[in-house]
């Protein structure tokens, strides 16, 4: 009997909180099912704002038809729309930056910083035209008559070869010619009176013409047997002498102009910011002692990429020693001095060349 009563006790427990767990679930499902439904008055609220918002976009609608139809669009040509897209482009390209964030300009060419105010490089005394004096034939040389350091005017003989057998048959050439204008006066003559054909006249006017060519031929074989100077100068070098026996192309002499001496000398190749042709410099002569002005003449074209230096050449200004070439000095550039002289650097000029396509 007591274990009946426990059952039917424990049977009412479980029934109670079962009916308890069905009432909290009905609940939570009857405030989710409210939530998420809008009410009345936000429903409405909502499409009196969908109301105002088309009636707006109507309006505006309406406003933009009415000013097109007072102010058209004006039409444009083909090369106008050309222009004006050119120009959109541009304004796009120009509006780009480097991917950097940083603007990637180059410095002006006329404000390179400068390192060093001055440069001192060891240069050399150079003749403004050197030329190797070589044999054009082969043959003996009857005389030289100028030694080293001798100076000379242009077309003055530095070379004078044996050639008295070439003059004996240049003679005989001119007796065979002198022989042919004989014949060519009689021919003329005796074909006039009819005594000889047009034939006959026409071989000896033949002979005459070989023989007036072989006259010429002499003549610049005889020219060919003295060398003359071609300028004003100086004999720097004599590697002959009278009575050799020379081969073609051997070099006899080596002679120098007389022009103002030229300087040559290596400059670091970053000193291209500010030299250029024209640039102010001067060189201190070891032999006078003495300081003398100068101006840059010619920049040769390539960078020495293991030195990375330059050659440079300048001709000196008026000067009254007699300066040799092979003298050697310093040479002394100044970056501010060739600034005030106006002088543009290399490197600061525009590119001798068009862009590559």
């Amino acid at each position: 009997m007591a274990n009946r009563n426990i059952v039917e006790s424990w049977g009412f427990h479980v029934a109670v909180r079962l009916i308890a767990l069905l009432v909290m679930v009905g609940s939570v499902i009857v405030i989710i099912s409210h939530g998420s439904e809008p009410s009345q008055e936000d429903s409405f609220n909502t499409s009196s704002l969908d109301h105002r918002q088309i009636q707006i976009d109507q309006n505006q609608e309406e406003d933009l038809a009415q000013d097109f139809s007072d102010n058209p669009p004006a039409r444009l040509t083909l090369s106008e729309m050309q222009a004006r897209q050119k120009e959109i482009s541009q304004k796009e390209a120009n509006g780009l930056e480097p991917a950097n964030g940083k603007e990637d300009k180059d410095p002006p060419a006329d404000e390179w910083p400068i390192e060093e105010k001055t440069l001192d490089v060891d240069g050399v005394l150079v003749p403004a035209k050197e030329t190797v004096i070589s044999s054009s034939h082969d043959g003996k040389i009857s005389d030289i008559p100028l030694q080293n350091g001798d100076l000379f005017k242009k077309n003055d003989i530095l070379v004078r070869y044996a050639c008295d057998d070439l003059a004996a048959e240049a003679e005989m050439a001119g007796v065979e010619k002198n022989l042919t204008d004989t014949k060519v006066k009689t021919g003329d003559q005796l074909f006039k009176l009819d005594i000889i054909s047009d034939v006959d006249r026409l071989n000896i006017e033949s002979e005459d013409k070989a023989a007036d060519a072989k006259i010429k031929l002499y003549e610049a074989r005889l020219e060919d047997c003295t060398i003359r100077a071609g300028f004003d100068g100086r004999v720097t070098k004599r590697l002959a002498n009278e009575g050799e026996y020379t081969r073609t192309d051997r070099v006899l002499l080596e002679v120098a102009s007389n022009d103002p001496l030229h300087i040559e000398f290596l400059m670091p190749s970053k000193w291209l910011r500010w030299v250029n042709v024209g640039a102010p410099i001067t060189i201190s002569l070891n032999e006078t002692g003495r300081t003398y002005s100068a101006k840059v003449t010619r920049i040769y074209g390539e960078v020495d990429p293991v030195s990375r230096s330059i050659q440079v050449r300048a001709v000196l200004d008026s000067y009254h020693d007699p300066l040799l070439s092979g003298m050697s000095g310093k040479v002394e550039l100044d970056a501010g001095a060739i600034k005030d002289a106006g002088v543009i650097g290399y490197l600061s000029q525009q590119a001798p060349y068009k862009e590559s396509r």
